[in-house]
């Protein structure tokens, strides 16, 4: 029995490693999926690609795409994006929802989001003044950290 979880435990642990050995790679905007190439035409078509990564993970992949002035946009699997960062200026106001939108020109006038994360279940968006406000699904604030 012990032979069989140790070699159990030592194929989990090869398996594990060979999806973690860095295997990022360069890719062309064109090797992005469809709805990938579709967001940052509609958005960031002014800016000018640094480089665009893809990174293999266990199942599918994950994209990272960078622009000259630092402008960093995360891709699922999909080509749906989980994360726009813009380290000079807000993220465009087209992809923000228009709850998240107001709150922060309520509660936080003046302020501009430079950050935006989404997941399945919160959105997270960091200010220009490096407050971080955590909302749920339903854009009900759930965490505020500066």
């Amino acid at each position: 029995m012990k032979k069989y979880f140790a070699a159990a435990a030592l194929l989990f642990a090869g398996i594990t490693a060979s999806f973690a050995d860095g295997r990022e790679r360069p890719i062309t905007l064109e090797q992005l999926p469809a709805a990938a190439q579709e967001f940052l035409s509609a958005n960031f078509k002014n800016l000018t690609l640094a480089f665009a990564i893809e990174d293999p993970q266990f199942i599918g992949s994950e994209y990272e795409v960078t622009y000259t002035d630092r402008t960093e946009v995360d891709f699922d699997n999909d080509g749906a994006w989980t994360s726009v960062e813009c380290r000079y200026a807000a993220v465009p106001e087209a992809i923000v929802p228009a709850q998240i939108r107001d709150y922060v020109a309520k509660s936080f006038a003046g302020q501009t989001i430079r950050k935006i994360e989404r997941n399945k279940y919160t959105w997270e968006a960091e200010l220009m003044n490096g407050l971080e406000i955590k909302f749920d699904k339903n854009f009900q604030v759930i965490d505020i950290d500066d």
